[in-house]
């Protein structure tokens, strides 16, 4: 006989509050006319639905493991105001880290700390006085560790506004790293959700605000297929409870994917998840999907630190993206605070004789800038508070704008020119081909999984065949139909690490590297897709991948080499384009470095992110000088990085001059003579990830983030 559980819900003045959902982490029941409740004893946890105009500390409690053949809980909420509009705060993915840098963190060093989280949600009544809950989803902590717990309870203890936390799966890693595919063909790591329910609590459970019926679950567990029967029952129950008519949002750690959305009783309204350091906002068959970065350090994408706040009106929701204040990163360096920087319009100093002409984007800009194709311009932006985005065309002498598309969610990619055709590539892997001359929709290739293709890499195009995807999803697409000419699905199983390698293509071959997996670069032939190098094997742990060739930017081709400049994690290398093998791997700080290396007659100049530039020598690799660089940036973009270093993109190299010219976050391009020596500076008064374009004549075009494209002289010194 099993055991019964019985309680009762009422108010701090003792009356019983009927209709009140409790479950047992299956089962779930309301509470009757006089409050009380009666359940089979199935999980470590008895969980109560907060209702609408209700609210309390204490909304599960846990089963004895000695207790009798019955028990009986008592639950106590107190009424709290829950008008319309109510807005809640959405933050994912702050990695409390008790622990030193260890080999797993690269160069991340140590990560968010407690005091970090502690005074961001003390502040939130000044920072974001409507905000009235907050939910974290997912890798709460960094290593899982009971020490990292404590200090995220800690951290939330006492605090202003009710916080929700979900797991991820950084908070299963008490047991260790080791990865695994998962049912789902997801490169994941093994855990264990004993310690989080032990310290934390339930790992799936809902509640209510204000009509909105908000759900969480445990991603992690639910992909390795610990629980996810189980979940997946509560799930049915819960919604049934809450009404058919109730409507409501999903929150997980990991954007779900087909495994969860498939099987749900009916859609949501929204999920909101975390897990992929990226911000990316897209509608999938009417449900808005809201994947947010990490709010105390740059994310995988280059997105600086940000929070989303998300104000429900009662029938729809509404985001607003903002950038973390610097103060809350606790980094002495910087110097000022800029709130949504990369969503509203920043203060460019347009007004600049630098600048020769200024036009506003649509949306914000990112680190792929624009191209320039005769006397046109092409150039996308990044809408983060809706799932959209735009794609527009400029006359390259005028800032004049030609036209402007609209796509479905966010354009975080170059544009290419394929004839009269511009193909562009949106964040959910959609693909685009528009008229070159108006704009107009030609053909749209959907993408093949729009809850698992995370795009921001830029499309290439050859001999008519453009050529775009990740590893999980490598595409050559004819560029005048949109025609799927083919595709590699077997590279490596599917991941959260987002890709920013473009393909380089030489002649008839496809170059492109990734990480973790393949763990080293791959070469196909653009016609056939066929390999033309051996392929990596799969190892046994496939997050072993990570510590070999980490591919994170674009490959440059040296013709007179016959070689590729690959830039990877902490490291370029040089690989023989007829073989793939490396003909000399170079170590450096610079972390995530996504830029392409450049090449010049004095040797290859590599972009080392968060310090400076560096030049190796052609034939060996060997340091020729190193150039530090130094400024106050307003925020930090570089994967992993709390401090605001000016230095992400690539220079670009004047021939002319035989000089360089590195635009910098901090708004500066600085101007660097082959041989290392400063040689200048310019004070655009914008930040700037995205590369300079030649256009001539000491002209360069660029996308600051704010989006705004501009036209700068560059030819008369600093």
């Amino acid at each position: 006989m099993s055991k019964i559980i019985t309680g009762r819900v009422i108010t701090a003045e003792g009356i019983p509050l009927p209709g009140v959902a409790v479950t047992n982490g299956r089962d779930v029941v309301a509470t009757g006319a006089d409050g009380t409740f009666t359940v089979d004893h199935f999980g470590p946890f008895i969980t109560l639905t907060r209702p609408t105009g209700w609210h309390t500390d204490h909304w599960f409690r846990r089963v004895p493991a000695d207790a009798g053949d019955s028990a009986e809980i008592v639950f106590e909420l107190h009424a709290t105001e829950q008008s319309l509009p109510y807005q809640f705060m959405h933050i994912t993915d702050t990695h409390i880290d008790m622990a030193q840098p260890d080999q797993w963190a690269f160069d991340k060093g140590r990560l968010t700390t407690p005091d970090q989280l502690k005074e961001f949600i003390q502040d939130l009544p000044q920072l974001s006085p409507a905000s009235r809950s907050v939910i974290v989803t997912g890798d709460l902590v960094d290593h899982g560790s009971p020490e990292e717990f404590a200090g995220l309870l800690d951290a939330v203890a006492g605090a202003p506004v009710p916080v929700n936390l979900v797991p991820g799966n950084h908070d299963h890693m008490h047991a260790g790293r080791a990865g695994r595919i998962s049912r789902n063909n997801y490169i994941v790591n093994d855990g264990d959700p004993g310690l989080y329910e032990s310290l934390v609590g339930p790992r799936w459970f809902s509640y209510d605000v204000a009509g909105l019926h908000v759900v969480v679950m445990d991603w992690h567990t639910h992909e390795l297929g610990l629980d996810h029967t189980v979940q997946e029952e509560w799930l049915s129950n819960d919604l049934a409870a809450a009404g058919d008519d109730t409507p409501y949002i999903l929150c997980m750690h990991d954007q779900p994917g087909h495994p969860v959305m498939d099987r749900l009783p009916r859609k949501p309204l929204a999920t909101f998840s975390g897990h992929w350091h990226t911000s990316r906002v897209v509608d999938i068959d009417g449900v808005l999907h809201v994947n947010s970065p990490t709010p105390f350090f740059a994310g995988l994408d280059y997105s600086p630190p940000m929070f989303r706040e998300v104000v429900w009106d009662g029938t729809s929701l509404e985001l607003n993206s903002r950038t973390m204040p610097a103060h809350y990163l606790h980094n002495p360096e910087h110097a000022f605070d800029v709130d949504k920087a990369t969503v509203a319009g920043y203060d460019a100093k347009s007004g600049s004789s630098l600048v020769r002409w200024r036009h506003q984007l649509a949306g914000a800009g990112h680190r792929a800038g624009l191209t320039l194709a005769g006397d046109r311009i092409f150039a996308g932006s990044q809408i983060e508070d809706h799932p959209a985005g735009t794609v527009e065309a400029l006359d390259a002498e005028s800032g004049r704008l030609l036209w402007s598309a609209s796509t479905g969610s966010a354009v975080k990619t170059r544009p290419v020119l394929a004839g009269e055709v511009v193909v562009v590539a949106e964040v959910s892997g959609a693909v685009a081909g528009l008229a070159a001359g108006t704009g107009e929709r030609l053909w749209t290739t959907p993408s093949t999984d729009p809850y698992r293709r995370f795009a921001w890499q830029s499309p290439v195009e050859s001999a008519g065949i453009v050529v775009l995807g990740d590893q999980s999803d490598l595409r050559a697409l004819d560029a005048a139909t949109g025609e799927v000419l083919w595709r590699r699905t077997d590279l490596s199983p599917h991941h959260n690490i987002v890709t920013h390698s473009s393909p380089a293509i030489v002649g008839t071959m496809v170059m492109v590297g990734f990480w973790p997996t393949p763990n080293s670069p791959i070469a196909v032939d653009l016609h056939t897709g066929k390999s033309i190098w051996p392929m990596p094997l799969l190892q046994d742990d496939p997050w072993d991948a990570a510590r070999n060739l980490r591919v994170t930017g674009t490959a440059a081709y040296d013709d007179g080499q016959d070689s590729f400049l690959v830039p990877a994690i902490s490291s370029t290398a040089k690989l023989d384009r007829k073989t793939g093998s490396a003909q000399w791997t170079v170590q450096h700080e610079g972390g995530y470095s996504p830029s392409t290396p450049v090449i010049t007659p004095a040797g290859y100049v590599v972009t080392v992110t968060g310090r400076g530039l560096r030049m190796l020598d052609k034939d060996t690799g060997g340091q020729l000088w190193d150039a530090a660089v130094d400024g106050l940036a307003p925020f930090p973009m570089t994967a992993y990085r709390m401090k605001a270093n000016p230095v992400m993109a690539a220079p670009a190299y004047e021939e002319s001059s035989e000089t360089l010219l590195l635009p910098g976050l901090d708004g500066v391009i600085r101007r660097f003579g082959l041989d290392g020596t400063p040689a200048g500076t310019y004070d655009v008064g914008v930040p700037l990830a995205a590369p300079l374009v030649a256009a001539g004549g000491g002209s360069y075009l660029t996308v600051g983030v704010d989006g705004g494209l501009l036209a700068l002289d560059l030819g008369a010194g600093s």
